[in-house]
């Protein structure tokens, strides 16, 4: 199985935004920055069958973005609150198994993805820019038992 770790792309700041946090939306330069990196990742690997989105708007936001780039139906995002804030390794493992699919993104926040990321291969760090992606292949359900495939983001596509 191979899981995507995704954090949510650049989302307005909180001391710029009145309302609720759950509610911070994407900025321009943020859906564009992802959608540019999204269309360019579809042309660079295989994607996830299914993308599983925290509740809140900008990983919801997110979460289209890619889905719209992996040629996803609605009924392939869904939304899990499992993924949300406080997210750890072993519900990773959890909802990535229930979805059962051979490649699946979990689309959530920091520093939840580095800390997953981390404890999915028994070890280490990966720093999550917003709208990095790390791919990790896991062959069964066990902490550290994940191998990181590859580890990218948008500024690989020249929009800094």
């Amino acid at each position: 199985m191979e899981i995507w770790l995704v954090r949510h792309a650049i989302a307005v700041e909180p001391e710029e935004f009145s309302g609720p946090d759950a509610d911070r939306p994407l900025t321009p330069r943020g859906r564009r920055r992802f959608r540019l990196f999204t269309q360019w990742l579809s042309s660079a690997t295989e994607l996830p069958e299914v993308i599983i989105s925290s509740p809140l708007l900008r990983t919801v936001q997110t979460s289209a973005l890619l889905a719209k780039a992996c040629g996803l139906h609605k009924r392939d995002v869904r939304i899990d609150p499992r993924v949300g804030p406080g997210l750890r390794g072993q519900t990773v493992m959890e909802v990535a198994w229930e979805a059962g699919v051979e490649r699946i993104a979990l689309v959530g926040h920091q520093p939840d993805m580095s800390i997953c990321a981390g404890e999915l291969q028994g070890g280490g760090q990966l720093v999550f820019a917003k709208g990095c992606v790390a791919s990790l292949e896991v062959s069964h359900a066990a902490l550290g038992s994940a191998r990181l495939k590859w580890f990218v983001g948008p500024k690989l596509t020249g929009d800094a």
